[in-house]
C-alpha cells in the first residue's frame, strides 16, 4: 500500500510538472484576496491553562506570483491580517457564579514571502501548494468584554472595553512584531479565481519582553479561508 501510494504521488506531481499549461520563469503576474481568520493563541508557562478560543476576523492580501521554473514561483505579499483570541469564563464570587467573555482584537500588517508550487489540472487551472516565512507588524487592537467577566489578577466585574498597546516595555500589551510561518492550500481556475486555505503557525513571542516570567509565552494560530483573483 506504501508503495503503491508512493508511487501515485510522483505520477501526480510527474504529469503535474510536465503538463501542457506550464507557469515559466517569464511568467508574472499580480492579484488580491481576502476572506475570513479564524484566529487564537498558543500559551505556554503562566498563560498554559488559558483555554484560549478562536476569534473569528478577515483577512485581505495583495500578492504577486513571479516564475523562478516551470510550475514553481515566489509569491511575495502584503498583508491585513484581523488577529486575536478569546476566553470564556464562569468565576464563583461570593456564592455567584458569574459568566462573561474578553476578547482580543488585533490588526497586523503582515509581509508574507511564500515558495508556491503548482500542479496543473489540465485546461481547468492548477491546485497550488505553498510555504514560507513572514513578519507582521501590530498595529492597532482592542480588549472587549461581555456578560461579568473575572480576570486571574482581579476580583472586578466591570472591565471597560480598551485599546491595546504595543512595544516591549512591562506596562504594553503585546509585543509589536510577530513573526512564523505560513502554509497554504489553493486552487486558481485558468481565469484567475482562486480559493484557498492558509495556516500561520506564529513563532515569536507576543508577550512584551519586560513583561515575561517562568517561561511565559504567547503565539499566534490564525486559520484563514480566502478567494481571490489574479492576472
Amino acid at each position: 500500500m506504501k508503495k503503491l501510494l508512493f508511487s501515485a504521488g510522483v505520477l501526480l506531481l510527474t504529469t503535474g510538472a510536465f503538463a501542457q499549461t506550464k507557469m515559466t520563469s517569464e511568467t508574472a503576474r499580480f492579484g488580491i484576496k481576502a476572506g475570513v481568520n479564524l484566529s487564537t493563541y498558543s500559551g505556554s508557562g503562566a498563560n498554559s491553562n488559558v483555554d484560549y478560543k478562536n476569534n473569528v476576523g478577515y483577512n485581505v492580501t495583495a500578492f504577486g506570483d513571479f516564475g523562478v521554473g516551470n510550475n514553481f514561483f515566489i509569491q511575495p505579499g502584503i498583508s491585513l491580517q484581523n488577529k486575536g483570541a478569546k476566553v470564556e469564563r464562569t468565576t464563583t464570587v461570593g456564592g455567584s457564579a458569574l459568566t462573561g467573555t474578553w476578547k482580543q482584537n488585533v490588526m497586523a500588517l503582515e509581509v508574507p514571502v511564500n515558495a508556491v508550487f503548482r500542479i496543473p489540472t489540465g485546461d481547468a487551472g492548477a491546485v497550488q501548494i505553498s510555504a514560507g516565512p513572514y513578519i507582521g507588524f501590530n498595529i492597532s487592537g482592542k480588549n472587549k468584554y461581555t456578560g461579568e467577566y473575572v480576570s486571574p489578577s482581579t476580583t472586578a466585574t466591570t472591565l471597560t472595553d480598551r485599546d491595546l498597546s504595543f512595544g516591549s516595555d512591562s506596562n504594553k500589551d503585546l509585543s509589536s512584531i510577530d513573526f512564523g510561518a505560513n502554509f497554504g492550500l489553493a486552487y486558481r481556475t485558468s481565469s484567475g479565481f482562486l480559493v484557498g486555505a492558509n495556516y500561520g503557525l506564529g513563532l515569536s513571542n507576543l508577550i512584551p519582553k519586560d513583561n515575561r516570567s517562568n517561561d511565559s509565552k504567547l503565539t499566534n494560530r490564525v486559520l484563514g479561508f480566502s478567494v481571490g483573483y489574479s492576472f
